[in-house]
């Protein structure tokens, strides 16, 4: 006898069944499943970094380096509290492949390997090379802008060339056929990054995972002795003749009766002080007043100083350090009453450091 049942009945049994015979290994707990690819090298031409540079994306490249004495690029650190510099990175790549080829462009940049250089610096990176980043780079698409930034790199004298080409046959024969291109990447520094000498590896990658051979230069991070301060006064108030009378500083930015100074430039840096005679003048025996200062609170960095004397302090003020100042006064002679004067602070780098 046939009996006829509805479909939906037939798809209700079969998915009754399904959940029946269900693998007891579907609701075990997940599992790890080792993946493999091997990324194929080769098939082409390797690209070539025909030539690469740095620019300040703040100054006029055709100024160079502060003064234009040295080839390469120069930078200023920005000489502010917490401030960046950015710095843009170029390089011109080449593949045979019609350059649409290349991948990936990136820029390796390697802190100085001075002594003086903090350790964390120095030792930087997985290999302690003092590797500091890398830059990843944007191909320019716009030939005539590329160009004329190649012609503004080479008039400033900041080009670093492959040495098999000239800057005239990448101009011509490259650039301005667009059978190569500019890639560019930014960058910052922070301001307290020790100053010296950048190095730096420009990298191109094509799409069959060809390396270029890396071209490479360095560009001056250009030493410069800088503070600030957080008092514009130091008032000695009530002195007695013959009396030693300090002034301590502390080191809490922003407490202007109690001086504080920190290092805002890009290299270890030693105070400079001078003072005028505040109006009291000289007796035969020499001066009528004498001063102290000191870089920290210990007595062994106290240097004493006469009027008009420039003097400058022995222990230096580290990198992105603080640290107080203390100052004093002693009247050898003197009328009573209110004296004024003028204090005059200065830096330059830490003694041992190249400039």
């Amino acid at each position: 006898m046939k009996i006829r049942v509805p479909l939906g009945i037939i798809t209700a049994v079969m998915m009754i069944l399904a959940v029946m015979v269900l693998p007891v290994s579907a609701v075990t707990t997940p599992q790890n499943v080792e993946t493999t690819a091997n990324i194929a090298t080769g098939g082409g031409n390797v690209p070539i970094v025909l030539c690469k540079w740095e620019a300040d994306t703040t100054a006029s490249w055709e100024d160079g380096d502060p003064t234009h004495a040295l080839p390469g690029s120069q930078f200023l650190p920005p000489v502010t509290y917490e401030a960046k510099k950015p710095i843009q990175y170029f390089a011109v790549v080449f593949d045979h492949e019609d350059n649409g080829n290349v991948n990936v462009v990136a820029w390796d940049v390697y802190h100085p390997q001075d002594d003086w250089v903090p350790a964390e610096y120095r030792e930087s990176g997985p290999l302690g090379d003092g590797f500091k980043y890398q830059v990843m780079g944007t191909k320019i698409t716009n030939k005539t802008a590329s160009v004329a930034l190649f012609q503004r790199a080479m008039n400033a004298g900041l080009l670093t060339i492959d040495e098999d080409f000239n800057a005239t046959t990448i101009l011509t024969q490259y650039l301005e056929k667009g059978t190569a291109a500019l890639w560019v990447g930014t960058a910052d520094i922070d301001y307290q990054q020790p100053a010296g000498n950048y190095r730096v590896e420009a990298n191109a990658i094509d799409f069959n995972n060809n390396w270029a051979v890396p071209l490479e230069n360095t560009f001056l991070y250009v030493p410069v002795a800088a503070f600030e301060l957080d008092f514009t006064a130091v008032n000695y108030g009530s002195v007695n003749i013959n009396t030693h009378k300090w002034v301590a500083g502390d080191v809490d930015f922003g407490t202007a009766d109690w001086p504080t100074i920190r290092n805002i430039g890009n290299t270890h840096l030693q105070v400079t002080v001078q003072q005028d005679d505040m109006g009291l003048g000289e007796s035969l025996s020499g001066w009528n007043v004498q001063w102290d200062a000191r870089l920290g609170n210990d007595d062994a960095n106290t240097k004493v100083y006469k009027p008009f004397e420039a003097v400058t302090l022995p222990n230096p003020l580290e990198l992105c350090d603080i640290d107080e100042l203390d100052f004093s006064i002693q009247v050898f002679k003197g009328t009573t009453g209110e004296k004024t004067g003028t204090m005059t602070l200065g830096a330059v780098v830490a003694d041992g450091i190249p400039t």
